[in-house]
């Protein structure tokens, strides 16, 4: 705990402390109980795991269920994220624009929206409203489509704040020296943004890659992502098929996070 924070809580330092103790083993270990029971060499999920095994895992990556979900996941999450992401950037341009406050406030409000919306009253909304529609319903496409709209608040909001923190004389100065807008926006604002362009397609991609609620709505009829595929496993046999499918799930979105945090750290303090 850094000084300030410390000499800002006072006497309340061990009880905050102890609560965020508290949290921590409340996310954390029912996440490791997962990943040993994925190590049973049993057929049953028990705690703790009966021996020790990775045949679940080549299970998982073996079965032709599994490996095409995780392929329609893959690529449509990846799909998703980069609609997002321009989506998100440029309402954030958009918003670093405007000179009106009551547009600023409004455009702003209608990006964050979205994070508020339950995503089963949005999911339920999106189907009710395309179907029957003959070129969206029932392909990937409206699915694709609702994944994107619930990435593009994180990148708008990572953007936009990024966009408040610069020096609002460069563009007048840019302008001066004969810029146009395009050339403005293009040497301009796109590198100072990306970074934050880059965090954003990171939180959207983990978001949208877990998102399970719009799968069950508007994934087309044979289709199945994973988090689809995990729902169904559970529903059917909660096996260490599953908490080994869990920990991979787990596994690669933390690998992501730490290669992206040691690219930054490595950007910021070049040796």
């Amino acid at each position: 705990m850094n000084p300030p924070l410390r000499r800002a809580l006072g006497h309340w330092r061990a009880p905050v402390c102890v609560l965020a103790a508290a949290a921590a083993l409340l996310f954390y270990v029912p996440f490791l109980v997962v990943v040993a029971t994925s190590w049973t060499g049993g057929e049953f999920v028990l705690f703790p795991p009966q021996g020790f095994s990775l045949r679940w895992y080549a299970s998982v990556l073996g079965d032709p269920e599994w490996a095409q979900a995780f392929r329609t996941s893959l690529w449509t999450s990846a799909v998703a994220t980069a609609v997002a992401v321009v989506i998100g950037t440029l309402g954030a341009l958009a918003l670093s624009r405007l000179r009106s406050r009551t547009g600023r406030r409004l455009l702003r409000t209608l990006f964050i929206v979205p994070i508020a919306i339950p995503p089963v009253a949005y999911g339920a909304g999106l189907y009710l409203v395309n179907i029957g529609s003959e070129p969206l319903y029932g392909t990937f496409v409206l699915f694709v489509l609702g994944e994107a709209v619930l990435g593009a608040p994180y990148v708008f909001v990572l953007v936009a704040n990024r966009l408040e923190q610069t020096d609002p004389t460069l563009h007048p100065a840019a302008a001066t020296l004969g810029a146009s807008w395009p050339m403005i926006l293009w040497r301009v604002d796109l590198p100072l943004v990306l970074p934050s362009v880059l965090r954003g397609t990171l939180f959207a991609f983990v978001v949208i890659f877990d998102e399970v609620v719009l799968s069950v709505f508007l994934v087309p009829v044979g289709g199945r992502t994973l988090p689809l595929q995990m729902l169904g496993a559970s529903q059917e046999a909660f096996s260490p098929q599953l908490t080994a499918a869990s920990t991979l799930v787990s596994v690669v979105a933390v690998a992501a996070l730490a290669l992206f945090g040691l690219a930054a750290r490595i950007r910021k303090d070049p040796p």
